[in-house]
């Protein structure tokens, strides 16, 4: 693995730690506003799936960087790419709570509830307790 591999690997990492962590934050904001057992209704399938391959992504991407990389190299550039990268690049992508992630969520839970299933019903109020909370929040001034 070149140098400029694992480099370019620390960064990608570090933008995808920042989104996703901006929007578990949007996640956990809307859960404090409808209450807690909104929280695995709102949390879209993909961003269970980005979470996972975060936690896993950086220790994998150390892994690597020690078999291929300089040991001290690998670490200085993942601790390093973890401590200052990922705020960086977090004030790159939008804000927790930025219409983008709350406009993601429902189109999951359209797509939730299109498909069926048994918590379609449940969905749906959510789905409109999320549209009133976004109505609401729209409406009131900055």
């Amino acid at each position: 693995m070149p140098f400029a591999v694992f480099i370019l690997a620390v960064a990608a990492l570090a933008m995808a730690t920042a989104y996703t962590r901006n929007f578990q934050r949007t996640i956990v904001e809307l859960q404090t506003e409808l209450g807690e057992s909104a929280f695995a209704g709102l949390t879209p399938r993909a961003q269970w799936l980005r979470t996972g391959l975060v936690a896993a992504g950086w220790p994998v991407l150390m892994g690597a960087g020690i078999l291929f990389v300089a040991w001290w190299k690998a670490v200085a550039l993942v601790v390093g790419g973890f401590l200052l990268l990922v705020p960086l690049l977090g004030s790159f992508t939008p804000r927790a709570g930025a219409p983008h992630y709350i406009e993601a969520i429902q189109r999951d839970l359209a797509r939730r509830i299109g498909s069926g299933g048994k918590d379609a019903a449940a969905l749906r109020r959510l789905g409109a307790a999320l549209e009133a909370l976004r109505a609401g929040s729209e409406a009131a001034p900055p």
